[in-house]
């Protein structure tokens, strides 16, 4: 075995957790399907395992599985548009604490996003109402309707917030004279 190559190897298991998918697949950020996929393919022919079964050094066979394992990782998660969204977001909400895209992650973020948007059907509702008569600068309507969401689900910050937003946004022509 070429003692560079298993030196450029060993220093990719050091450093590949480190790595988010983007880097891992050597790609930029707004990769296209098309980019992903080329990439992964070229990464892959590097790493595959089989290419390197009859490998003597056991702890070099082993990173090589570990990177291996972390390409497919990568391509799994941003070739799927859905999943990729839910990893991006992940990048910017952790700023890069958690460079690992996990099902676990994925049902955090679902969970946050509906406990912002509602968790009753009722609330949700009111909530769309209400953000659309914010767009509309309509502020008296929108506080009215997050307040009905606030009777559904009392205990929500999002909608206590949005109320208040909405109530302060109101403007009073009122003239002392």
């Amino acid at each position: 075995m070429d003692p560079k190559f298993t030196e450029r190897m060993m220093a990719w298991v050091g450093v590949v957790d480190q790595l988010d998918y983007y880097q891992i697949l050597q790609v930029d950020v707004k990769a296209s399907m098309g980019q992903i996929r080329k990439a992964y393919h070229s990464q892959t022919k590097l790493f595959h395992p089989d290419r390197y079964f009859n490998l003597e050094d056991g702890e070099l066979k082993q990173g090589i599985y570990k990177i291996s394992k972390r390409i497919t990782e990568a391509y799994v998660t941003l070739h799927d548009s859905q999943k990729r969204r839910y990893y991006d977001q992940q990048l910017v909400d952790t700023k890069r604490a958690s460079l690992r895209y996990t099902e676990q992650s994925e049902q955090q973020q679902k969970k946050a996003k509906t406990e912002e948007t509602g968790k009753t059907e009722k609330g949700r509702q009111f909530y769309r109402q209400g953000m659309a008569e914010l767009k509309r600068k309509d502020y008296v309507a929108a506080e009215r309707t997050f307040k009905m969401a606030m009777a559904y689900e009392p205990d929500n910050e999002q909608f206590k917030q949005l109320a208040k937003e909405a109530g302060d946004n109101i403007k009073t022509d009122y003239v002392i004279k």
